[in-house]
């Protein structure tokens, strides 16, 4: 049996998984993961929209982290005074418990539905690879539906959330299925787009500057956008607004926001707004460390880190490499990062964003994005796949291909 520290990571999206490699072999690492992957969530407006293959933006976690030991399962139950983790494992192969010296809680965030009724029934969310696949699958079938029909809902997509994700993924949508119409359908088929959220502009997250320049390149590709409007109920049919009004659709796609994965109540530690509380050296208690989207990480400049990708991987490449000195009782400095930016992609050539604090727009912040986001994907194999589909996507007209899948969510 080994004498090294048992490190147990549960988690394995970026922050989880960034640990697990960066930790190597100098500690025993078992990473519990829902998916034996690691998705490149940036890149899933591309999947929807059918730019990029879905394979090309997902790194198998056993060739990311070949020094860790890896458990593919739902995590049922966390012990933290017993430092151990019960998962169930996949298509019924029952629970096991497994049991460490310290625990690294890196959970991640799931969709937030703010009590609003329908949401859960009725919208797609977009958060996975399975979401983004089913809202290319509805999105297709719609337009499929308009040989047989001419109801106007069917080519009417409604994506609630104006953030990054809702900005991009209506973006990319309009795209997509405008390209699609034309070159496919016929002209008397006309697609719509809108986008819809309680805020009062787009991308509120950027500077007033940004976020016009954003609704404006909305505009351009075709996104109707209805802001200020707060979303009150969802059904089979579509949406209600609280002001009364009504947006019938096929397809309602829900990226309106993210909460804490909710087990973190359940472990009995500090939280704020959801989110473990940590020190500056990501710890919670002697045993227990958190980061990521579930934890309340100090930034190192009197803030408290935000809730994204960017932070995640600088986290999880702290903890990685500081972990093992922590363990040993060594003094390692605090965490400490300062964004690089922010960029938002909206469709063909186009994107906004702050890059070391310098506005950018149009073609150039489109060139940055795909390129940082490129460099971010942990495998060489796949970045040149996802730049031969990204090649591929100038050359030929849009892919209407349906492939559906058993977890289909169209609706009849």
């Amino acid at each position: 049996m080994s004498d090294k520290p048992r490190v147990l990571i549960v988690g394995g999206g970026y922050g989880g998984a960034t640990v697990a490699r960066r930790l190597g072999d100098a500690v025993d690492v078992t990473l519990i993961s829902h998916d034996n992957f690691l998705l490149s969530t940036p890149m899933l407006a591309e999947v929807a929209a059918g730019y990029l293959d879905p394979r090309h933006i997902v790194t198998p976690l056993r060739d990311l982290c070949p020094h860790a030991t890896v458990i593919q399962g739902r995590v049922d139950a966390v012990d933290v005074d017993a430092v151990s983790v019960t998962v169930e494992g996949p298509f019924g192969a029952g629970n096991r418990t497994f049991s460490g010296d310290v625990l690294v809680v890196a959970l991640g965030a799931v969709p937030a539905d703010f009590g609003i009724e329908g949401v859960a029934e009725h919208a797609i969310d977009f958060k996975t690879i399975s979401d983004a696949l089913a809202i290319r699958n509805q999105v297709l079938a719609a337009l499929e539906g308009t040989a047989v029909s001419d109801d106007p809902r069917l080519t009417r997509t409604v994506v609630v959330g104006a953030g990054y994700s809702g900005a991009e993924l209506a973006a990319a949508l309009s795209d997509f299925v405008h390209e699609a119409a034309e070159t496919y359908f016929g002209s008397s088929v006309v697609p719509e787009v809108i986008l819809v959220d309680a805020v009062d502009r787009v991308t509120p997250a950027l500077s007033e500057r940004l976020s016009a320049a954003a609704a404006a390149q909305l505009a351009e590709r075709r996104v109707e956008m209805r802001l200020g409007k707060k979303v009150a109920s969802v059904d089979a049919g579509g949406l209600t607004l609280e002001d009364g009004g009504r947006i019938d659709a096929s397809t309602v796609v829900w990226a309106a926001g993210v909460r804490p994965n909710p087990l973190i109540e359940t472990l009995g530690l500090p939280t704020e707004r959801g989110r473990l509380v940590t020190d500056g050296r990501m710890k919670v208690s002697d045993t227990v460390f958190a980061l990521g989207d579930v934890a309340a990480v100090p930034d190192g400049s009197g803030a408290v880190s935000p809730p994204t990708a960017q932070f995640a991987v600088r986290q999880g490449r702290y903890l990685g490499d500081n972990l093992p000195k922590i363990l040993m009782g060594e003094t390692v400095p605090r965490f400490r990062y300062r964004t690089l930016g922010e960029l938002v992609s909206l469709g063909h050539h186009n994107a906004v964003g702050r890059v070391l604090r310098v506005p950018v727009s149009g073609l150039p912040a489109w060139f940055l994005w795909r390129t940082y986001y490129l460099l971010q994907v942990p495998s060489l194999f796949r970045r040149a796949r996802i730049a031969f589909d990204w090649t591929l996507d100038v050359i030929f007209p849009p892919d209407i291909a349906w492939i559906p899948t058993s977890s289909e969510r169209l609706r009849p």
